[in-house]
């Protein structure tokens, strides 16, 4: 192969070749779009079944989904070039997702065996890229075949499950799935000369943490879509409906508010406790964002009538669960020492508001109060954030008048 022809098809880059310089590229944030059309399926299932069955079976395909969006992202991260190559097996994993996509409405019942033959598709490609790396990459070569060999698995295994009949099929997907979850396990505990090559933390660059950020930004719109579609479900708009979906806005956006003030743009703290926290966190994040935004679908659409148990418990849970997971986050991110005190204050926030919010599941108060009440309770720590925010900005343009 010559030389030019070597720079537009390059072997994936190794993993100690690392990129803290490099911003997200627009291929990445393609790749992410494509997640948004198979996040919103998914969503829109639960949404119009909102029961706990659906809850369910929402939150275990999302974590598939989520899984997948992971595996590609840290693979892109890791070992991504700006070549042909990268971009080719990117759009290839981009067909497999929307594939999934197609199905994912239905994904639990008559569309699984679609759902399952395109995440196997996903899962043959990176198995494939792992493969190679494997060559490329010789000095970690353990690792990128035990790889290798649990996607391989968890391929097989999605491929079989579509010769299974209901419900032993969706056994076989959580096997799959468990399969990669224990990876780590695997690879650390049970592998002695593997624990020893991967003694070095995870390396988080500025690019993949805002890679995180941005997908919450992605699912936050399934909030605003949720608003926009149950009012868009009214033959004939009343006041109230306007308020109940100003106020799903407002959720919108103090969820943003929290994450983005608290959380984004700061590094996890070295070590792998701390690493894996934050991955895992933000999962539970993203599907507590989507969970209230199909939640708020109903809601909206429903503006005016009484709420029924089931949406009450739903959201006030999605909520709770969103601002208890920014809790650990806020204690594995690097934060300046004289911001320590403040973040320990504004994790006690965040938990005695969460809980006030959960309590008002046993509560009979109907969408208009108890809207109005969740967005003033998670109002509380937005005001803090801001209020911490000044004093920083003062510190600093004192420090800068007394050194002028």
């Amino acid at each position: 192969m010559n030389l030019k022809t070597r720079l537009w098809w390059q072997p994936a880059r190794k993993a100690a070749d690392v990129q803290d310089d490099r911003s997200v590229s627009f291929l990445e944030l393609f790749y992410d779009l494509v997640y948004v059309v198979l996040v919103a399926q998914v969503a829109h299932a639960l949404a119009a079944h909102l029961d706990l069955n659906h809850l369910g079976q929402f939150v275990f395909l999302f974590a598939i989904v989520w899984w997948a969006w992971l595996n590609g992202t840290t693979y892109h991260e890791y070992h991504g070039n700006n070549d042909i190559r990268t971009r080719l097996f990117t759009f290839a994993q981009m067909g497999a997702v929307a594939g999934m996509a197609v199905f994912a409405h239905n994904a639990m019942g008559e569309g699984s065996r679609g759902f399952a033959f395109f995440y196997g598709i996903f899962q043959l490609i990176l198995s494939f890229l792992w493969w190679r790396l494997a060559v490329h990459d010789p000095e970690h070569h353990l690792e990128n075949r035990s790889f290798v060999v649990v996607f391989s698995i968890s391929t097989a295994l999605f491929f079989v499950s579509m010769l299974v009949a209901m419900p032993l099929r969706f056994y076989v997907w959580g096997i799959a799935v468990s399969l990669s979850l224990l990876q780590p396990f695997v690879m650390f505990v049970l592998q002695p000369k593997l624990r020893k090559q991967q003694r070095r933390p995870i390396h988080f660059s500025p690019a993949l943490i805002e890679r995180f950020g941005l997908f919450n930004i992605l699912v936050l719109a399934e909030v605003v879509v949720g608003v926009v579609n149950g009012l868009a479900e009214h033959h004939h708009l009343t006041p109230i409906a306007f308020v109940v979906g100003g106020l799903g806005l407002c959720l919108a956006i103090i969820m943003w508010w929290l994450y983005f003030d608290f959380i984004s743009h700061r590094h996890p703290l070295a070590g792998q406790v701390a690493g894996t926290t934050w991955l895992y966190m933000h999962l539970l994040v993203s599907m507590s964002i989507v969970v209230t935004g199909s939640t708020m679908l109903g809601i909206v659409e429903h503006a005016g009538e009484p709420l029924t148990l089931i949406t009450r418990w739903i959201l006030v849970s999605a909520v709770a669960i969103y601002m208890l997971c920014l809790v650990p986050l806020m204690h594995v991110i690097q934060v300046l020492p004289q911001l320590e005190r403040a973040y320990n204050l504004g994790s006690i926030i965040l938990v005695s508001i969460a809980l006030v919010i959960a309590l008002l599941g046993f509560t009979t108060l109907n969408t208009l109060p108890l809207l109005t009440i969740i967005v003033v309770l998670m109002a509380v720590p937005v005001v803090y954030a801001v209020v911490i925010w000044v004093q920083v900005l003062e510190a600093k343009d004192s420090r800068y008048q007394h050194a002028t």
